[in-house]
């Protein structure tokens, strides 16, 4: 059945279009993905005082081993104690490490002490423990700290060759023969094992000239001050500089066993095993800049007040 069509339905009025609204282009395509949202800024949290510093002092100073730290400070207290059992008994040397210590053994005493030297052929770990005995005697001397490629360095020694050709001497090296020079190590560190512990330390140098202390008496002589960090300690030198060739950059010997020869013991032995072959005469040794025990060794050691030598480290 078809239905009928209203008579008055194409009279209606037919609703008015919306008006178009221009819009300019948008840049950014409906697809387009948003931009990511920026992290809200984090409040800065308040900062809260956890010590005070009611007193002057807030560091310590320790009188035996001189080392500076916090008392407050639960990392410093366990580093200090350290350091202060290394200071006064000795560095702990593995039973293994001594073994491997013993081989290179140049002087050996009552009780199992023995004195070894490391030098720049020894292994990486006989090394790395000669580096750490080193730090030890720079903190408790107050010294530069030396850079490994320096400590396990060589040097090229001028020598005195002949006038007659055919004696003149000649040195070979990995790249030819070399004149005028002899190649030798800079440093060899010796230590003095007792037990399971170093107790002391003495590092040798090759070097070239030194100068001679006069004594604080003589006036006379033209002559330079060589101060170190204690005013006690100042001696003086001779402008002119005389040969040398062992120089005695560091010794060190643990507070415990202090004034027991140790000391003398490792002078003595790097002066008879530095150069191979050879005994340094004590006129060719050299101190580097004396603490004030360091002068009292050294006019112990030589058997006078003045006369022995001092050196310039580099």
């Amino acid at each position: 059945v078809r239905k009928r069509r209203p008579v008055f339905a194409s009279l209606k009025r037919k609703a008015k279009p919306e008006p178009y609204v221009k819009e300019p282009l948008s840049e950014r395509g409906l697809n387009a993905a948003s931009p990511p949202r920026q992290p809200a800024q984090k409040k800065k949290k308040r900062l809260v005082q956890t010590q005070l510093d009611l007193v002057s002092e807030f560091t310590k100073t320790c009188k035996v081993c001189g080392m500076d730290y916090v008392p407050s400070h639960p990392e410093d207290v366990a580093l200090h104690k350290k350091f202060h059992a290394m200071n006064v008994g000795g560095i702990d040397i593995p039973k293994a490490m001594s073994e491997k210590l013993r081989q290179n053994q140049v002087w050996a005493g009552g009780e199992g002490s023995f004195i070894s030297v490391v030098s720049r052929r020894d292994s990486p770990a006989l090394r790395n423990k000669a580096i750490q005995v080193l730090d030890v005697v720079n903190t408790e001397l107050g010294a530069v700290p030396i850079p490994d490629e320096a400590l396990w360095s060589q040097l090229r020694n001028p020598i005195v060759t002949s006038r007659n050709p055919s004696e003149e001497k000649t040195q070979h090296s990995e790249k030819g023969t070399v004149k005028d020079y002899l190649v030798s190590d800079r440093f060899k560190m010796y230590v003095y094992i007792q037990g399971q512990k170093c107790v002391g330390a003495c590092l040798g140098e090759r070097i070239q000239e030194a100068f001679a202390v006069l004594d604080q008496d003589d006036a006379s002589a033209p002559s330079s001050q060589l101060s170190a960090d204690s005013p006690s300690s100042c001696v003086s030198i001779a402008n002119t500089a005389d040969p040398a060739i062992l120089g005695i950059s560091r010794i060190w010997v643990s507070n415990l066993h202090r004034k027991h020869g140790i000391a003398r013991r490792l002078l003595d032995s790097a002066r008879c095993s530095f150069l191979y072959g050879m005994t340094v005469d004590k006129t060719k040794v050299a101190f580097s800049q004396p603490t004030e025990s360091g002068g009292q060794l050294a006019r112990r050691w030589f058997g006078r007040r003045a006369g022995w030598l001092v050196y310039m480290d580099q």
